[in-house]
C-alpha cells in the first residue's frame, strides 16, 4: 500500500504521566504499568485532530510498520465501505454472487452483510492455542505456519472453500470467525478486479495522506490475509482512525462514504451481539457492525482490536483517537483488555 502526499500532524503535548486508572485486580495502575503488563511498542493520543501524545518502547517502533492482527478486519471494511460506495458491492448481495466457486461451501446462503458483522455460521473454531485441527489447517492455508510437502499447495481460497456450515443459521448470532474476514479481501478483489494493496493504495492510503508505506501479508499464492497480516507504522494508524472519527473526511474530501462511518459508530443488532456469549462480555452494552466493536460506553465510543493487545479507539465525544500497538504475549487476556479500556477512557476524560 503506498503513501500518499503526507498529512502533517499538529502537535500540542500533552503528558500523561499523572494519569490513573483501575489497572488489574482492582489496583490503581500508571499508564507505565499498562505498558509493562501489555509488553506495549506504541501509545498515541489525537485530540481534535492534534497529535497530543506519542510514546515509543524503542525508535524503531515509531519508523517501521507494526502488524495489527485482527485491527486488519476492520481497515479491510473500512475499503469494503468505499467500494459499496461506488456501487461496486452491495452488501444485501449473497457472498456466491461474486465469487461462485463458494457455492458448496459454508457461504452459499449467506450475505455479504452477515460476512461483515460476524453472523455466519461456521464449522470452525477460533482457537490461538490450538495445536492441530481446523484451526491449524487455517494458519497452515495462510502462511502463518510451516506447510508440510503434501500441503504445499493448499492456500487460503482453498481452505475457505472447504469450509462447512455450522448448526447455527445465519444472521441469528454474533460468531467471531477470522476466514470472514479474509472472505471479505478476496471479494474485494473480485468486485474491483484488483489487487488488494493496489485497493488500499488508491482508495485508503493515499488519500488520507499517510506517510509511509503500509503492507500486508500474503499466502504461497498471493491472497491478503485481510483478518489480520495488515502492518502500518503507528502514525498513519492514527491517521485512519482521525479519518473515522471525522465521518471519513479529510479536510474536504470524503474518503469513505459518511453513512457507512455511520453505520460503524451506531453499531449492530445488540441481541445479536449478545447472543454471541463469552465473546461479548468485554462490551456487555455492545455490538458489532462492518468490523467495528461499539462499546456501548457512556461515550458511544467504537473500536478496532487485534490480538496481542492492538488498538484503534475512537471516542466522538471528547473528539479522541487513541492506537496502541503492542507484543503481548498472551493473544488474548481478558483482565488486561478491560484494563486498556478504562485506561482509554481516563484518557478521554482528561
Amino acid at each position: 500500500m503506498r503513501r500518499g502526499v503526507t498529512s502533517e500532524w499538529q502537535i500540542d503535548k500533552r503528558p500523561l504521566d499523572s494519569l490513573e486508572f483501575e489497572g488489574r485486580a482492582g489496583e490503581t495502575w500508571s499508564l507505565q504499568q499498562l505498558f509493562q503488563a501489555t509488553s506495549t511498542d506504541a501509545l498515541l493520543v489525537a485530540h481534535q485532530g492534534k497529535l497530543v501524545h506519542e510514546w515509543y518502547a524503542h525508535d524503531d517502533i515509531e519508523r517501521l510498520p507494526h502488524i495489527v492482527f485482527s485491527v486488519s478486519k476492520s481497515i479491510t471494511a473500512t475499503l469494503a465501505g468505499v467500494l459499496v460506495g461506488q456501487g461496486l458491492l452491495d452488501p444485501a448481495a449473497r457472498v456466491t454472487d461474486y465469487l461462485p466457486e463458494l457455492g458448496n461451501s459454508a457461504y452459499v446462503d449467506c450475505s455479504v452483510q452477515q460476512v461483515l458483522d460476524m453472523t455466519v455460521s461456521l464449522d470452525f473454531d477460533e482457537l490461538y492455542d490450538a495445536t492441530d485441527g481446523k484451526f491449524v489447517e487455517y494458519r497452515i492455508s495462510t502462511g502463518w505456519h510451516p506447510a508440510s510437502p503434501d500441503q504445499i499447495d493448499f492456500c487460503l481460497h482453498d481452505f475457505l472453500i472447504s469450509l462447512a456450515p455450522g448448526s447455527g443459521v445465519n444472521g441469528q448470532v454474533f460468531e467471531y470467525k477470522s476466514p470472514n474476514s479474509d472472505l471479505l479481501g478476496w471479494i474485494l478483489e473480485s468486485v474491483a478486479q484488483e489487487r488488494l494493496a493496489d485497493l488500499f493504495s488508491k482508495h485508503l492510503w493515499q488519500p488520507m495522506g499517510a506517510e509511509a508505506d503500509a503492507y500486508i501479508t500474503v499466502d504461497r499464492k498471493g491472497a491478503a490475509r485481510t483478518a489480520g497480516g495488515f502492518c502500518a507504522i503507528p502514525r498513519d494508524l492514527l491517521r485512519f482512525g482521525e479519518l473515522m472519527r471525522n465521518g471519513g473526511c479529510t479536510g474536504d474530501m470524503q474518503i469513505i462514504p459518511a453513512q457507512w462511518v455511520q453505520e460503524c459508530r451506531e453499531g449492530g443488532d445488540h441481541q445479536v451481539w449478545k447472543r454471541g456469549g463469552s465473546k461479548t462480555e468485554k462490551f456487555p452494552r455492545g455490538s458489532y457492525r462492518n468490523k467495528w466493536y461499539q462499546t456501548g460506553n457512556a461515550h458511544k465510543a467504537f473500536c478496532a482490536i487485534g490480538i496481542h493487545s492492538q488498538w484503534i479507539y475512537i471516542d466522538p465525544v471528547a473528539e479522541i483517537v487513541i492506537v496502541k500497538l503492542s507484543s503481548q504475549g498472551e493473544p488474548l487476556n481478558a483482565e488486561l483488555a478491560a484494563a486498556n479500556l478504562r485506561a482509554f477512557e481516563a484518557i478521554c476524560a482528561v
